[in-house]
């Protein structure tokens, strides 16, 4: 499934606007500001120093001519014409025919240019020119005076990529403006392919901002039907960029939105966003994965509202005082599924908090609200919980060190509607106070053992239960461990194999053992955790300040051993990690889970031997008696065994887990160079758990000189009893990579963030 981001912008009109960007922003101006500053304004006919074949000057009217083989020097640009003309009294600089300009490298050709050196004003005709990648011309270009905020305008001009007489595609403006550092209008822009007319836009602006302006996105799938989704960005003052969105998918018709980003917080998605989507959806009972939801579960009227937000309190200066907001509020819990499926991936159920923040320098002090704003989730809240967290400081020159945490909570757990309607009973909510502290002493012995003991404490009340006779309960808690670990390592300079990236070899061996021990009181009978277990497949943290399932604290003793290896290269004059591989697994003296004795037996491998190779490996075992019997292993290669072929492959396989279903899955990534210009790609993914085919996508590719297109098509089996299908074709412009026209099977979110 091809999920483009955005940023690949699918507009052809876009296409104009980077090329008359490059030129208007870059080359035009640029050109008739380096003339300007190879000339001396008002210094007259001195400077120039005019060699021809035949020459005049006529001293009354202060006018130089020259002709056959004109070469006009003046500073650091050299002109080259057939006829000359200086104006004295204008400061008017004439050349004709067969006109070319040489500066730093950069050659321009014109019929004609006209050139004020008091001004410093260019105006030019039948202008060819190339600023690579973009090659143009242009009948006539004016270049306002210095000093005034007109735009550089070109009549007549076109633009393409493809450096040939002949190119394969051009665009043709009647006329375009550009002013500096903001706009560009075209008016009377055709894009033609050859000969052949494609486009036509009588007027069209494009602003310098690449997130800013009018992009399109095309495509089709059996979810959405065909689909034309549109967003057009501008700026709102100085910081505040707007974009506005306007959306068409046949199978459920018209929506659109409103976005707006806070550019003090550009590159962090997390804040300074609010984002506001409305579908008519004509087909709600629709759903992306093809299975039909029953008449009435969703409504027609469907929208979106997020506001994700940072203020810093003033006084704040260096950024350490600030309250967040992350509100999402949505009109069913399909919503994401249906119309951002890239982002019901990421976070199918997003959060609801208010979060103010105080930062320290050695922890931070925080006061969270957290609540159920969209009833068909369940949701644990806060209203509110008070916590201050100390991050592991020194005590003074004690060798000491000190972390742990604090906090006061208002807690509770909502049920999602469709639990209440089952009949499932409310759990009940309580107030906790919570209190933990910890020591350590990091020490070596002997020069090699590192040693870091630690023993901490802790305190949790639960008051405030609904339940009648449950008035409070305590909870004291203990913890004492020790992590042992030493380093030896081994230089290996003579080592050196360049098919397989090894420039010397320095291996390091890490054996580490990690005890840890908890005593706390059982609370047992009608309470209810809300920060309890959840299933994972993974070992769980043993440190207690990392351990966050307050309400589901057991006693435990538990001795986490391992032995870590690393083959280190230098690579690039800098130490480059070769091959890692660690070995792991926990011995359970007394486990707050099962009944184990041991866990599975993990190794974790990572090797980058080279460029264009690289594997990876996590794998679990139930090596030992009495441990949990289930094996995991994930996989990874990517691989490119020869110039024209290349792969990547990657496997997950898990068997008889207590709560996560069989899975035994491939799935491979190929692309075939056929020729210089054409290549093939597939992906596949298949479950032979079920023996069943989940995705498959064919696309060929083809070089088109200055465009590469793709067309391909996918097949997916949601196990819903019918098939999803699609259709993918792009067109990317090689000398522009972000500036492509994608028809995506399952586009990103486009319109909203993107």
């Amino acid at each position: 499934m091809n999920t483009n981001r955005l940023r690949n912008f699918a507009a052809i009109g876009f296409l104009a606007g980077v090329f008359a960007l490059t030129l208007g922003a870059v080359s035009a101006q640029d050109e008739a500001a380096d003339f300007a500053e190879a000339s001396d304004p008002g210094a007259g006919f001195v400077n120039l120093d005019i060699q021809s074949d035949f020459s005049d000057y006529d001293q009354n009217l202060g006018i130089a001519k020259a002709h056959g083989s004109v070469v006009v020097k003046y500073g650091n640009v050299t002109i080259l014409a057939d006829q000359i003309e200086y104006h004295q009294s204008s400061g008017n600089l004439f050349a004709r025919d067969n006109v070319r300009i040489f500066k730093d490298g950069q050659v321009i050709e014109a019929e004609e240019i006209i050139y004020n050196i008091e001004t410093g004003e260019l105006t030019t005709s039948q202008l060819k020119s190339a600023l690579e990648p973009v090659y143009y011309t242009s009948d006539n270009i004016v270049r306002p005076e210095e000093g005034t905020d007109g735009p550089i305008t070109m009549l007549d001009s076109t633009f393409t990529t493809h450096d040939s007489a002949n190119p394969n595609f051009r665009v043709r403006v009647k006329k375009l403006e550009v002013y500096p550092n903001d706009k560009i209008v075209m008016h009377g822009a055709r894009i033609y392919v050859g000969e052949t007319p494609l486009l036509w836009f009588p007027y069209f602006v494009q602003p310098m901002d690449d997130e800013l302006g009018y992009f399109f996105t095309p495509g089709w799938n059996s979810a959405w039907g065909g689909f034309l989704l549109n967003r057009y960005g501008f700026m709102i003052g100085e910081d505040i960029l707007a974009k506005v969105n306007f959306d068409y998918r046949t199978e459920r018709g018209f929506a659109g939105g409103l976005a707006l980003r806070d550019q003090q917080f550009k590159g962090n998605e997390g804040i300074g966003g609010l984002n506001l989507y409305y579908a008519a959806d004509a087909n709600p009972e629709l759903s992306f994965n093809g299975r039909e939801r029953p008449d009435g579960t969703v409504d027609s009227s469907r929208y979106r509202a997020n506001l994700q937000h940072r203020f810093y309190f003033p006084g704040s200066e260096d950024e350490t005082f600030y309250l967040d907001f992350d509100i999402n509020k949505l009109s069913d819990a399909f919503f994401y599924e249906d119309f951002f499926p890239s982002e019901f991936r990421v976070d199918p159920n997003p959060d609801n908090l208010i979060n103010l923040n105080k930062l320290f320098d050695q922890g931070e002090i925080s006061l969270t609200g957290r609540f159920q704003f969209n009833e068909f989730f369940q949701t644990d809240t806060r209203s509110p919980e008070l916590a201050i967290d100390i991050i592991r400081t020194p005590l003074g020159d004690t060798g000491f060190f000190y972390d742990g945490m604090t906090s006061y909570g208002i807690i509770d757990e909502e049920l999602d509607d469709a639990s209440i309607l089952a009949g499932m009973v409310e759990p009940s909510g309580f107030n906790r106070f919570h209190s933990y502290h910890e020591f350590l002493f990091p020490t070596q012995l002997g020069g090699i053992l590192n040693v870091v003991p630690r023993a901490g404490a802790g305190y949790t009340n639960y008051s405030s239960f609904e339940i009648p006779g449950l008035d409070s309960l305590d909870r004291t808690t203990t913890h004492a461990g020790v992590d042992l670990s030493f380093k030896m390592s081994k230089r290996s300079p003579n080592i050196v194999n360049r098919a397989l990236g090894l420039n010397g070899l320095l291996h390091v061996v890490r054996p580490y053992l990690n005890y840890s021990y908890v005593g706390t009181d059982d609370l047992t009978g009608r309470f209810s955790p809300i920060d309890r277990f959840t299933p994972t497949t993974r070992l769980r943290p043993i440190d207690m300040p990392l351990f966050t399932s307050i309400d589901d604290i057991r006693d435990w003793q538990i001795l986490r051993s391992g032995i870590s290896n690393r083959w280190i290269t230098k690579r690039d004059g800098a130490s480059y990690d070769w091959l890692a591989v660690n070995n792991y697994f926990d011995t359970f003296i007394e486990d707050p889970e099962f009944d184990r004795t041991f866990s599975n037996f993990f190794t974790d491998v990572e090797w980058r031997p080279l460029p264009w190779m690289s594997a990876s490996t996590t794998a679990q075992l139930p090596l030992f008696d009495n441990s949990m019997d289930f094996t995991e292993l994930s996989s990874l290669i990517s691989f490119m065994p020869t110039d024209w072929f290349r792969f990547g492959l990657q496997h997950y396989f898990i068997t008889d887990h207590p709560f996560f279903e069989d899975s035994d899955l491939y799935s491979l990534t190929t692309y075939t160079r056929l020729s210089d210009n054409w290549g093939f790609s597939t992906a596949h993914r298949f479950e032979r758990d079920d023996n069943t085919l989940e995705y498959q996508q064919y696309s060929v590719h083809r070089d088109l000189a200055s465009w590469t297109a793709s067309l391909g098509g996918i097949i997916r089996d949601n196990r819903s009893g019918e098939n999803e299908y699609g259709v993918i074709l792009s067109l990317t412009l090689k000398a522009f990579p972000k500036v492509s026209l994608p028809l995506d099977f399952q586009p990103g979110t486009l319109g909203v963030e993107e």
